[in-house]
């Protein structure tokens, strides 16, 4: 039977050697946070340098005073957003705004697993970011989309293209199945419609669609 001074000297060295794989671990998510925030920036400051001044008529809001909280995202998706960063990269059509919950973030034209590693993306790329019927965005609800969990109803929108920027405000929230596309059913008004994954903390394959649902103000 092993003496106690040897099971001792046995736990310190498997507690040394777990401990040195926590730090390179927390290494890697932060290095990855970071590089997914500099993927953020240079697409919001493409987009912004692509984009004329803004229309007659139209007021500018102010970006968030803060960053969108990352610490909630997923190890994996911090994970792609570095990987994204080797891809080629394409300018975002638009970019979302939900100041009450320090959202901000690229939207490009369609959902490839690139476009929703740095942002979020039109469902219909046809549709364009200035369409005056129901405009559906989806993004991953353990990165961008994690945000959704705190909006409420009331909660100011905005969507900024090249074009325009439009306020919608948050009418309704809901959760549906993925088989339900009652949400994307079209509108006889500027609607605008947010749709990720639920629930969001789930491990997986998340089974249902949690969905924003928002109507163009004045």
């Amino acid at each position: 039977m092993p003496s106690p001074i040897r099971l001792v000297s046995s736990w310190l060295s498997i507690e040394n050697v777990l401990s040195t794989l926590g730090v390179a671990l927390l290494l890697v998510f932060a290095g990855g946070r970071a590089l997914g925030e500099v993927e953020r920036r240079e697409a919001i400051v493409a987009f912004t340098a692509s984009t004329p001044a803004t229309a007659p008529g139209t007021a500018s809001l102010p970006s968030p005073s803060s960053d969108p909280d990352r610490s909630e995202w997923s190890s994996a998706r911090v994970r792609d957003h570095a990987e994204s960063l080797l891809a080629e990269r394409s300018l975002p059509v638009a970019v979302l705004r939900i100041p009450r919950v320090a959202l901000e973030a690229p939207v490009f034209p369609d959902l490839s697993e690139r476009n929703l590693n740095r942002g979020a993306g039109l469902v219909d790329a046809a549709a364009g970011a200035d369409s005056n019927g129901n405009l559906a965005i989806a993004a991953h609800r353990d990165g961008y989309f994690r945000a959704l969990r705190r909006v409420e109803v009331g909660d100011v929108v905005v969507l900024e293209s090249a074009s325009q920027q439009r306020r919608y405000r948050i009418d309704a929230l809901s959760i549906v199945e993925p088989h339900d596309l009652s949400p994307l059913q079209s509108s006889t008004g500027p609607v605008l419609t947010l749709i990720t994954c639920y629930p969001f903390w789930f491990v997986g394959n998340a089974p249902q669609r949690f969905i924003v649902r928002a109507v163009a103000v004045q």
